[in-house]
């Protein structure tokens, strides 16, 4: 608790310091855009009075007169021009409109200029909130069967000792993915050696309860010794994206089935696999549409999310260097693969 009064505190902070810095883009685009127009009024005004000039002065000759043989010269002096009023009020009119144009382009540069880093920023903010809302979802999915399992075994006299154990596992596992959150939020790679097997049964042992509800029965296998699949990662990371793709997996599978996650080798032993298979329906001839966020893929089953599972999974796989794919799909199943570089000390 005290944890999210401070991440709330923190967020408030930050809101507080937006409004600061959007007043002080807001007086740097006025400070640019005065400077700006002041430049190209100058700079407008020296072309139009040039223009003018430059336009009137051979007035005379135009029409066919000798300037120095009128008598208007004698009265007002040889070095009189003669003003068109025409080519007056044409450059009058390429003046104003030149300003507005110029207007317009530099307000328009100056405004995306200036503005781009502020939407950026309520671009990270939406993700964030749509990142911690989805994968803070399945732990409270277990947190609530959790509780259930204590209320029915407290009313039927049941210890409750190892439920309450593992409920407190699940909250710190809930704030651990918090602070991955926010670490992927900054943009920042933090990175350590992992064991992926361990990684996998601590995945595994998060769906555990959101599979006994369906039924479905998952089997892992660990092809080759477990000491030699270590990665360069975040071991809080790499277990939301393999619970993702769990999640994913019993989502779709039928109900009473089997759903497999191996550890293997890629190719030649350079990077770590990991496959999740389900016996589901497939999920037609685009798979890839799957990791577009908020891709829905409505097709018929129970689970109906938002479209951030997999999109989130590929974001962290790729951050340590590795890939989220659809390996393979049918009628009669789908397979993950997850691959991941193995470091130097694994082989």
């Amino acid at each position: 608790m005290n944890r999210i009064v401070r991440f709330l505190s923190r967020i408030a902070g930050r809101r507080a310091t937006r409004g600061d810095e959007s007043r002080s883009v807001a007086g740097l685009i006025s400070l640019r855009m005065t400077i700006a127009m002041a430049a190209v009024t100058v700079i407008g005004g020296v072309l139009f009075a040039a223009g003018v000039l430059l336009g009137s002065r051979h007035e005379f000759t135009e029409r066919g007169f000798d300037p120095n043989s009128m008598s208007v010269t004698q009265q007002f002096g040889s070095g009189m021009m003669v003003i068109d009023t025409r080519k007056a009020i044409a450059f009058t009119v390429l003046f104003v409109v030149g300003v507005v144009v110029a207007v317009a382009l530099i307000g328009r540069y100056y405004s995306h200029k200036e503005v781009a880093p502020l939407e950026h920023a309520f671009a990270l903010q939406k993700h964030f909130v749509a990142d911690a809302s989805h994968e803070l979802k399945t732990p409270l999915a277990v947190i609530s069967t959790r509780i259930d399992l204590i209320d029915f075994r407290r009313a039927h006299g049941q210890p409750i000792d190892s439920a309450i154990a593992d409920l407190r596992g699940d909250v710190d596992r809930m704030n651990a993915i918090l602070t991955d959150l926010l670490v992927a939020a900054r943009g920042a790679v933090n990175t350590e050696p992992v064991a992926l097997a361990t990684t996998l049964h601590q995945s595994v042992d998060a769906v555990a309860l959101l599979a006994d509800e369906r039924g479905v029965t998952i089997t892992t296998r660990i092809d080759g010794d477990p000491k030699h699949f270590i990665v360069a990662g975040n071991a809080v990371g790499l277990s939301r994206c393999v619970v993702a793709v769990l999640d994913n997996a019993i989502a779709h599978a039928p109900d009473s089935s089997n759903v497999t996650v191996s550890l293997g080798y890629l190719h030649h032993g350079d990077a770590a696999a990991i496959r999740v298979s389900d016996h589901g329906s497939g999920i037609g001839d685009n798979p890839e549409r799957l990791f577009r966020r908020f891709a829905r893929d409505d097709d018929g089953t129970a689970h109906q999310g938002y479209g951030l599972g997999l999109a989130l999974a590929r974001d962290v796989a790729n951050r340590y260097g590795g890939t989220l794919d659809v390996e393979s799909t049918s009628s009669s199943g789908t397979t993950m693969l997850i691959t991941l570089p193995l470091v130097d000390a694994a082989h």
